[in-house]
């Protein structure tokens, strides 16, 4: 498990010397959600943490390294069942968006794990990872750097809560910028002009104002970037314009398949994409690759690689397999897969194999027995859902101010980390917890907050 040490009991413990409705814990608190606002950054009922959550910077290297080998498992498996991107995209269920760009390009589609989330739990002192997001520019940066600064400026060089001089706080937006840098280079483009691509034409959550960090980012290192609106692109034969400026680099901040809801249009990214004048990042087929059933052929693919493989996925990859009234081999044993569930319903999860954000999530650990059979049968007939070994996060103490009652103490929370992984790098871990240790489902919907977490020696 994480270790509570010494240095991070010091901390709680003068921090919350002054926990009154006043004090400066309740300030800290307070300050910390109005910063923030309205940002999709915690449940209205979920808590407001205190400080960052602190991790050994021997475990943050060991995510990074178990999400980056994870990654190549899944390119090489992926590999063995299709013999192309459309092929792969048929096989997972893949959903098109109207304006599609996915394509066979191998030059357009190098870029795609460059930009990685996977989430992980620590479990029994292991790290394991429960899913792998490839897609857009991955979410998190915008919210850990805001985080970030609010902590720098609570806690000083030399506040008297913690002597934070000793911490590591990951350079969150660094490596990402790097990425659209050296794909632009790969394409004889050395001084980038970037669009940032957001959804909201107005003050709110994926506007101008949500994403103004990275356009500033981009700025203060010498790249041109701006922020967009996929529909206000134009493309032509000889290149993708914003307001009449040239685009290199599109850098898309959302999902493909929410483009149609959020009533976007792809066409002119896709129209530069066909013309090679411009690349759009992440491209499509990460979106392909984050499907939940490409953990489910690691997972069945396993017992036929090589020991070394075989090892690490055992250890660091919960046992995961599509839903469908087959026979399975689990811990040693041959079961039908309905009746294993049923029988052990507090063993399992259930999951939408192409949705994020815990959408469709049902845990058997919290689950009534007729309620989950239901969800069992539901996911039956969907066809699409996967079934995963549940991974119990090790309690991790944080300091907390609880919502409901606005009472504050150190909480022993479930957390989930989300190493933001580009090109490589660590790009940061978003972490996202909740008040309590028994919590099954971690995110904001199940009444968690965002994190960021800063290392220690």
């Amino acid at each position: 498990m994480i270790v509570y040490d010494r240095f991070a009991r010091s901390w709680d413990e003068r921090l919350l010397a002054d926990r009154g409705p006043t004090g400066r814990a309740a300030a800290i608190a307070h300050g910390l959600d109005e910063r923030l606002g309205d940002s999709m950054y915690r449940h209205p009922q979920g808590p407001v943490p205190l400080r960052p959550v602190l991790l050994p910077s021997a475990l943050a290297e060991e995510m990074r390294t178990v999400g980056l080998r994870l990654l190549d498992i899944i390119r090489q498996v992926a590999a063995t069942r299709a013999t192309g991107v459309f092929e792969l995209a048929d096989l997972v269920g893949y959903r098109r968006p109207g304006v599609c760009m996915l394509t066979e390009d191998p030059e357009w589609n190098a870029s795609a794990f460059e930009m990685a989330r996977p989430d992980i739990v620590v479990s029994g002192g292991v790290v394991r990872v429960v899913e792998c997001n490839i897609m857009s520019a991955v979410a998190g940066p915008e919210q850990v750097t805001r985080i970030d600064r609010y902590f720098r400026e609570v806690y000083g060089p030399v506040d008297p809560c913690a002597d934070t001089s000793r911490l590591v706080v990951p350079d969150v937006m660094g490596p990402r910028r790097e990425v659209v840098r050296a794909v632009a280079r790969t394409r004889g483009v050395n001084r980038p002009r970037v669009a940032v691509l957001g959804w909201d034409r107005g003050t709110g959550f994926g506007s101008a104002e949500y994403f103004g960090d990275v356009v500033d980012d981009f700025a203060q290192h010498g790249v041109d970037a701006e922020f967009a609106v996929p529909n206000d692109l134009e493309a032509d034969r000889a290149s993708l314009r914003h307001q009449g400026r040239r685009i290199d680099v599109a850098l898309r901040m959302f999902v493909s398949a929410d483009a149609p809801r959020a009533d976007l249009d792809m066409s002119a990214p896709r129209d530069a994409m066909l013309a090679g004048t411009a690349i759009t990042l992440s491209p499509e087929v990460a979106d392909v690759y984050s499907s939940k059933k490409l953990l489910v052929w690691v997972s069945e693919a396993a017992e036929e690689m090589p020991s070394a493989d075989r090892d690490f996925l055992d250890r660091h990859l919960p046992w995961t397999r599509l839903l469908v009234d087959d026979k399975v081999t689990w811990r040693g044993g041959s079961y039908g897969l309905v009746d294993l569930l049923l029988g052990e319903r507090e063993r399992f999860v259930i999951k939408p194999s192409d949705q994020h954000g815990g959408e469709g999530m049902s845990a058997g650990a919290d689950t009534e027995p007729d309620a989950w059979a239901e969800a069992v049968e539901r996911g039956l007939r969907d066809g699409s859902y996967i079934v995963q070994e549940f991974m119990r996060p090790d309690p991790l103490p944080v300091p907390v101010l609880r919502a409901a009652d606005q009472s504050i103490e150190v909480a022993r929370v479930a957390s989930v980390f989300g190493p933001m992984l580009m090109g490589g790098q660590l790009g940061g871990i978003l972490a996202r917890h909740t008040d309590r240790a028994d919590t099954t489902m971690v995110n904001a919907i199940g009444g968690g907050v965002m994190n960021t977490c800063w290392m220690t020696p």
